[in-house]
């Protein structure tokens, strides 16, 4: 039997989750399809939430994704947003209650939930999408609809589907985060007092710490290259990164290790990223046996948990009614047509290469609706890293935060397509606009976050 959907969104990480849940909520027979055993995709690794609030200080990322922040703190979940002057604004989250609240807010909204459901096949007629086969523990399942979103990261229903799509000829390398238990942090802040150019950044990143932020209860810190250049003399290190980056976590003694990287992976390549998935679990125990041996406060820690997978910096992006171009940063436009706010950075970890480039952006641009919807396969719109974006600034919209927005924007377009009997690309953007006000989307800067610790 093949089960009938309005809408069928794929993959339910941040993309896909509030794309779901905002068109059920606005009444549509919604299923979402996720390949792993769980909801959160790449926020079950324990990543904070970037771009809620911009380098100005602007609360940019509202709605359905605020909504997520707000159960999330209810749980102890979350402390909610600390300004940072790296990466504008941080919200830790814990990971397991992501995931819960994820299942919550899906099942109160009515979206049927298909989980361990790997995507096979994809038919199309006439330029749009009739019908996905998923393989669903070796059980073979087919379901239609008359929208589809591709909320996979890597485009895999694009791609299937025949959607023009384009790819960097040289990616950003994914990689593998994990959690340290144990680490005296205390003894790590009175290292640094003592050395603060150990958290001196070079001229590619485009702004600089401050010492003061790591007072926070949650900041990432980016340093300990002279404990780098010192294990390499003693043949301790071989990763291909030029400097340790971790962030707190809500728990006592636990932090987050974003330094693993797997260059040349594609992980939108299955024979790729197996390679990248084998390089990064080696290069986390080359990092325990450094974090033990040269790190202050780290002495003591001990391997808590590992990402249940590779984190996808980038790979297929569709070509879509419209692109979003560098040229938004020349006067940090906010178009008509905007229907999420993108609060990042330019952030690029530079290919084949052990260093990170980062451009700062003053504060938010607009991504246009036109963005989120296929060229070329009428019934096909998009949410997260897979939207039509121009590589030299994919680094600023690719973050958490910007793909949830992205994705009630998915979601709230697809309703009002069936709603109106119109294609994805005709949809009235006023009216798409205007439905996302009145949930509590935010469309323009200007509105203040007030940061309490």
């Amino acid at each position: 039997m093949t089960k009938t959907y309005d809408l069928i969104v794929v993959g339910g990480g941040p993309g896909g989750l509030p794309a779901a849940i905002a068109a059920a909520r606005a009444g549509l027979k919604t299923l979402l399809v996720e390949r792993s055993a769980a909801l959160g995709g790449l926020a079950n690794s324990g990543l904070p939430l970037l771009g809620f609030v911009d380098r100005a200080g602007d609360h940019v990322v509202g709605g359905i994704p605020q909504e997520f922040v707000d159960r999330l703190s209810q749980l102890g979940g979350t402390m909610g947003h600390y300004p940072c002057p790296v990466h504008n604004s941080l919200t830790i989250i814990n990971p397991h209650w992501f995931r819960i609240v994820s299942f919550e807010m899906c099942r109160e909204a009515g979206v049927d939930v298909l989980l361990y459901a790997e995507l096979m096949d994809v038919k199309t007629e006439n330029d749009r999408i009739t019908e996905i086969t998923a393989l669903c523990r070796g059980e073979v399942r087919s379901f239609r609809a008359s929208v589809f979103i591709d909320a996979t990261g890597d485009a895999c229903l694009a791609t299937r589907a025949g959607a023009l799509c384009q790819k960097a000829e040289k990616l950003q390398p994914p990689s593998l985060t994990f959690t340290i238990g144990n680490v005296n942090k205390e003894r790590f802040r009175a290292y640094l007092k003592q050395h603060p150019e150990t958290a001196k950044l070079p001229d590619t990143y485009g702004m600089e710490q401050n010492m003061a932020q790591f007072d926070a209860k949650a900041f990432v810190f980016t340093g300990f290259g002279e404990f780098i250049a010192k294990a390499k003399e003693n043949g301790d290190y071989s990763l291909p990164r030029d400097r340790i980056i971790f962030m707190t976590l809500g728990e006592p003694g636990q932090v987050l290790i974003n330094t693993t990287r797997a260059n040349g992976v594609d992980t939108s390549d299955y024979e790729s990223v197996l390679q990248g998935e084998f390089e990064c679990h080696n290069q986390i125990k080359e990092l325990m046996l450094f974090f033990k041996k040269y790190a202050p406060g780290f002495e003591d820690c001990y391997l808590a948990s590992i990402s249940p997978c590779l984190g996808s910096r980038e790979s297929w992006r569709i070509v879509g009614q419209k692109t979003l171009t560098a040229d938004c940063l020349t006067d940090y436009a906010t178009p008509e047509d905007t229907v999420t706010l993108a609060g990042y950075n330019v952030d690029v970890h530079v290919p084949h290469s052990n260093k990170l480039s980062i451009q700062p952006v003053e504060h938010a641009v607009g991504i246009p609706y036109g963005c989120l919807v296929s060229k070329n396969i009428h019934n096909l719109l998009v949410a997260g890293r897979c939207a039509s974006i121009d590589s030299s600034i994919y680094g600023l919209t690719r973050v958490m935060a910007t793909c949830m927005g992205m994705g009630e924007a998915a979601g709230t377009a697809a309703a009002l397509a069936l709603q109106t009997k119109r294609d994805p690309k005709d949809v009235d953007i006023t009216a798409l606009r205007e439905t996302l006000l009145e949930n509590n989307a935010i469309l323009t800067t200007g509105k203040k976050w007030n940061y309490t610790e």
